[in-house]
């Protein structure tokens, strides 16, 4: 039978897969005032609002978008994060596009960001055409923008500094390979020269920062670095989230060991914690990597 704490680090574990979505849409309403030059400098105008993105069908069924935008021009930007992207979302977000056209009644551009490099950019067939501007995150430079980005700190230029460019700073290349780990690091170590008078905004930098790199650290670094930063980031909800993730993964772990063991369902439950359902998932698992 499931147990409480099952259900509560179940939901949270369900939650981790959301937290790339929920900062990229958090971020860009948090620091909209970055949000065209970090896309692209030749998108023109000033974000003026953001836009609802919630889309109800004739079927009653609501989808969403990650992000809109509203610019001065009477344009719009539809934003979208995928750490992968692949044809089948180029689809749906070509349909959300023309959604928000109909929705705001005016024209949308949509910039996808995303972590790795597409295998596939635009969609098209006889009776569509989508190609959206995709910018993928390794193609940027990381060890530029830092040395961009310390000469406004030293010339005292603050408020030049773009915070997106913080927040996504650990998914940027770099050509003197500097890790996601080490970038993750000196992002967090920037923060409070970036943001130098608010408390608050500094706390939902690093909680931003955690919850989106978290995805792409293993937890041994993940660990290292909440170790070096430990006084900054002790209260950081974000901290708690993933700590979580790490009690889960460990439960997880211990279940396989015993399910290896030949140890029975409602042994590995009471030990772990974890639910019947979840030890038969990872059982299935297992058959599949020995078969």
């Amino acid at each position: 039978m499931e147990t409480q704490n099952d259900s509560v680090n179940q939901g949270r574990s369900v939650n981790i897969l959301h937290n790339q979505d929920k900062v990229f849409k958090e971020s860009f309403t948090l620091f909209k005032g970055g949000s065209l030059d970090f896309l692209d400098k030749e998108l023109t105008g000033e974000v003026t609002e953001i836009l609802s993105t919630e889309i109800t069908e004739t079927t009653t069924k609501k989808s969403y978008s990650d992000n809109a935008l509203k610019l001065s021009t009477n344009k719009g930007i539809h934003n979208e994060w995928e750490a992968q992207v692949s044809e089948d979302d180029l689809l749906r977000f070509g349909a959300s596009n023309f959604d928000l056209c109909r929705m705001h009644k005016i024209p949308f551009t949509t910039v996808i960001i995303t972590a790795k490099k597409p295998s596939v950019t635009k969609y098209n067939n006889p009776s569509i055409s989508f190609n959206p501007k995709i910018i993928c995150l390794k193609d940027r430079d990381a060890d530029i923008v830092l040395t961009e980005i310390d000469r406004k700190i030293k010339a005292g230029e603050h408020d030049k500094i773009n915070e997106l460019e913080i927040i996504y700073l650990p998914l940027y290349g770099s050509l003197s390979g500097k890790t996601t780990p080490e970038l993750l690091d000196t992002a967090i170590k920037l923060t409070p020269q970036v943001i130098k008078d608010d408390k608050s905004k500094q706390q939902k930098l690093y909680d931003l920062l955690i919850l989106l790199t978290g995805s792409f650290v293993s937890d041994d670094e993940l660990n290292k670095i909440m170790e070096a930063n430990m006084r900054i980031l002790e209260d950081s909800p974000a901290v708690r989230v993933l700590e979580n993730r790490g009690m889960n993964q460990k439960a997880i772990k211990i279940a396989q060991n015993m399910l290896r063991a030949g140890e029975d369902y409602a042994k590995i439950a009471q030990f772990t914690e974890l639910s019947i359902e979840r030890i038969e998932e990872l059982a299935k698992e297992e058959l599949l990597v020995h078969a």
